[in-house]
């Protein structure tokens, strides 16, 4: 009967084949499903008029409102401006934790205001940082770091980054882990910038797991050893103790298994500000709703801030699929959670930039300009994270307001020196200087108001 099978199989795909092909000529072809419309397009068929970008060029110098920081119950920003006193007395240290988006990632917002608390109160470190870079423009403008990217995996909540077995997202919300030996971070205190040159403390945030790898850690070329094999999982930390002064630290797994880590802390033993900066491209705030509520717990208590600042919206803007009422109870969630853990801790939520939406003309039409129209959900995601903020106790700072309101980013990109980039989103490294000049005077308006009071009692110049 063997000898049989092979002419039947023969003989079934022939026929398959023919039934297949006369099955073919009956089957019409399917047109393409139409491309679902713009958001452009969506808001102009609900009678939204696009509008024209500037005609002539802005002088820069005259961009910028300033927006005060709303605090409806006055007491947002006491815990930092008492923390700040401490530490002008040489008291104690001021620490600041940063959280946001992309406006936060590239450090060069941030790096004004650290640069400004560390001229004025010390520089008590470069704080918590990612060694190995998650995406090309990710930043820490104070330390050197390098790494070979395919020999780590790096993880985020994004639609292409996340994780799938777990929420393990570190301090920043992000995790890196490989087993390869040949896999290294190296960081390095400044060399040319007048912050972030030395440091004293460093400390590797990593979880410790039962099947868990070694890893080397060589501290200005002494190597040493650290296990994260344990019995049970959770966070854990390898401190070192150095000399306060400039130095090169190199990571890498010793290959006997995975290592998963988080980041790592550059403190000082001195009195001053240290801030971590921790911004991810794209992120909205409720990406913290998927960490690991118990790893954030941990890792936040022990950077233990004495300001928390959240800087999110301008992603969640774009999401007309996702109705206000539900970002509002994520949004809720995520203030909710940071002022459980940090209760006594100031806070303030910084809005959304202006994103205008863009309508591109025809294809292969190089005539006609580009129009925009305003995003309606602007002011929507404003107005919730308005309420939350005064719900909490929290201070709230109007980016969007400081810019100029809708479509000021137009003028932005048109402006001479230009202070925002054309894709009309981001700024470009003075307009994100201008945006720290703008918070810098909120911040601290009311501190240093007190200060010149202060001084003119004592009669001092």
């Amino acid at each position: 009967m063997k000898r049989f099978v092979l002419p039947i199989v023969l003989a079934s795909f022939v026929l398959g084949s023919a039934l297949d092909a006369q099955a073919g000529k009956k089957r019409k072809k399917r047109a393409p499903e139409p491309a679902p419309p713009t958001t452009a397009e969506i808001l102009m068929a609900a009678g939204h008029v696009p509008v024209d970008g500037p005609a002539e060029v802005v002088d820069s110098t005259d961009l910028g409102v300033k927006t005060p920081i709303l605090d409806p119950a006055g007491a947002a920003l006491k815990h930092f401006h008492d923390s700040l006193r401490a530490t002008a007395r040489g008291e104690d240290k001021t620490r600041i934790a940063v959280f946001g988006a992309s406006h936060m990632a590239g450090d060069m917002f941030t790096r004004v205001l650290r640069h400004r608390l560390q001229e004025r109160f010390g520089d008590a470190g470069p704080g918590f940082l990612v060694p190995a870079w998650p995406w090309r423009d990710y930043n820490h403008r104070d330390v050197n770091i390098s790494y070979n990217k395919k020999r780590w995996d790096s993880y985020w909540v994004s639609r292409t980054r996340s994780r799938v077995d777990d929420d393990l997202y570190g301090l920043a919300g992000i995790t890196f882990e490989s087993a390869d030996k040949r896999a290294q971070v190296e960081i390095s205190t400044a060399r040319r910038s007048e912050f972030g040159r030395s440091a004293k403390t460093i400390e590797v945030f990593y979880w410790k797991q039962p099947r868990g790898g070694d890893f080397y850690i060589t501290l200005d070329g002494k190597r040493k050893r650290v296990k994260t094999r344990a019995k049970e999982a959770g966070p854990a930390y390898a401190t070192f103790v150095l000399e306060d002064a400039a130095h090169t630290i190199k990571i890498r797994p010793r290959g006997n298994g995975k290592v998963t880590l988080f980041g790592v802390a550059l403190d000082r033993d001195v009195k001053g500000v240290v801030m971590d900066s921790m911004g991810i491209n794209g992120a909205r705030a409720s990406a913290q709703l998927e960490w690991n509520p118990r790893l954030f717990a941990d890792h936040i208590s022990r950077r233990d801030p004495d300001l928390v600042v959240l800087a999110y919206g301008t992603n969640a803007i774009g999401d007309m699929d996702d109705p206000i009422e539900a970002y509002e109870k994520r949004f809720d969630l995520v203030v909710n959670r940071v002022k459980s853990l940090l209760p006594e801790s100031s806070c303030v939520v910084i809005g959304p930039s202006d994103r205008p939406v863009k309508v591109k003309p025809p294809e292969g039409d190089k005539k006609t300009p580009m129009r925009f129209i305003k995003r309606p959900r602007q002011a929507q995601v404003i107005e919730v994270q308005k309420r939350i903020s005064a719900r909490y106790g929290c201070g709230f700072w109007d980016m969007a307001a400081a810019s100029g309101g809708d479509l000021s980013m137009l003028t932005w990109v048109s402006s001479e020196p230009r202070l925002a980039a054309r894709d009309y989103v981001h700024f470009t490294r003075r307009g994100y200087e201008r945006m720290a000049d703008l918070f810098w005077d909120e911040l601290m308006g009311p501190f240093q108001m007190e200060s010149v009071g202060e001084s003119a009692q004592s009669g001092a110049p």
